[in-house]
């Protein structure tokens, strides 16, 4: 599943805070925000919409409303997200790039990243592919930007193009995780084991009770006809992460197998 979309707020403080703080109608909310320092005030604002994102996105748009700008925009959006209103979340994340006047590329692509996210998890693969890409154009030193475009490249089936994109991410932050296992989870539907099985080990070898990459070395086991070590480590994983994603890609693994045996 896809976290939720987030921006280091240290990051982007300086373009986001470009304004004279104000205050929430109280009709709206309780929080005072003209109290509260400026990098404060956005994060506290981010914060409500997590704990309440119906509350978080009425003290958002009254925050807006009084002048709030881009800090408050991005806030509205983040609620939208955890109202569960996703394509009206990502539109207004691209809005927002453009609605950043203090911004860096940087800053920018990181705001990019988030709708292009967003999209992603909502299958609308063309859309994401067309943001992630913009976003690289802007700043392409972040390895999360080549492992999310690489995501959609992979759910297109275009298996060696998200290899490159994952490679890219690798050759930026070298070791990471889900660079290697999205990356082995690409080779190995191209048929290509024994790379798969080089980045699943290199995972292993950092964090051998890793959910995601036991998952995969299970799917490996499966491939090669190994069935009784695909299921001893998929079984591994139910025990380490029950209620995780992992898990329950296990369970349709060993529900596979099961498949097969009879």
């Amino acid at each position: 599943m896809l976290r939720r979309p987030s921006i280091l707020v240290a990051s982007l403080v300086t373009a986001l805070l470009g304004f004279t703080v104000v205050t929430f109608g109280p009709a709206q909310a309780q929080i005072r925000v003209s109290e509260l320092p400026p990098t404060e005030a956005y994060r506290t604002c981010i914060l409500e919409t997590q704990k309440n994102a119906e509350a978080g996105f009425e003290a958002a748009i009254a925050w807006r409303d009084e002048g709030g700008g881009p800090p408050a925009l991005h806030c509205v959006a983040l609620a939208l997200f955890d109202m569960g209103q996703l394509d009206e979340a990502a539109k207004r994340l691209e809005e927002l790039a453009d609605k950043m006047p203090e911004a860096s590329e940087t800053e920018r692509a990181s705001v990019l990243g988030q709708a292009g996210r967003v999209w992603l998890q909502l299958r609308g693969l063309d859309r994401a592919h067309t943001v992630l890409s913009k976003s690289l154009s802007l700043d392409d030193n972040d390895p999360e930007l080549w492992i999310d475009r690489g995501e959609v490249l992979a759910r297109s089936r275009e298996f060696w193009d998200a290899i490159d994109d994952f490679s890219a991410a690798l050759d930026r932050a070298p070791g990471h995780v889900d660079a290697l296992i999205f990356r082995a989870a690409a080779y190995r539907l191209l048929d290509v084991d024994d790379l798969a099985r080089d980045d699943i080990d290199r995972v292993l070898d950092v964090v051998p009770e890793h959910p995601d990459a036991l998952v995969e070395l299970g799917a490996l086991y499966a491939k090669s006809g190994a069935l009784e070590d695909a299921r001893a480590v998929w079984v591994q994983v139910l025990s380490l992460a029950p209620e995780s994603s992992a898990a329950q890609a296990a369970r349709n693994g060993l529900e596979q197998i099961d498949v097969k045996v009879e």
